[in-house]
């Protein structure tokens, strides 16, 4: 009986552990989409309006006609938008983990 009590603490010891750690890695991810949800709507912002609003992004790629993608990236969270000239078209991609 005593081996299956210390078992069963085990297995909820390291639940919580597994938890905390899952919560504290994801973190980052979970701030950076936070400040994209308080802009509201993204489409028709400017590059620098969102900038302002989120911080640098993590990458910067030249389109075709004028166009760039910008991605920002933190552990557990993606996102992409698009722009032509300075003005935001949308989002084209999102991911955040559970």
């Amino acid at each position: 009986m005593e081996m299956i009590l210390w078992f069963i603490g085990a297995i909820v010891i390291g639940g919580v552990i597994f938890a905390f750690q899952q919560q504290a890695v994801t973190q980052p991810g979970r701030d950076l989409a936070k400040k994209f949800a308080a802009l509201g709507t993204i489409a028709g912002r400017s590059k620098q309006e969102i900038i302002q609003a989120v911080g640098q992004p993590s990458s910067f790629s030249a389109l075709a006609e004028n166009q760039t993608l910008l991605q920002w990236q933190a552990t557990g969270y993606h996102i992409a938008l698009s722009f032509t000239g300075e003005v935001c078209n949308g989002v084209t991609h999102e991911h955040l983990a559970q």
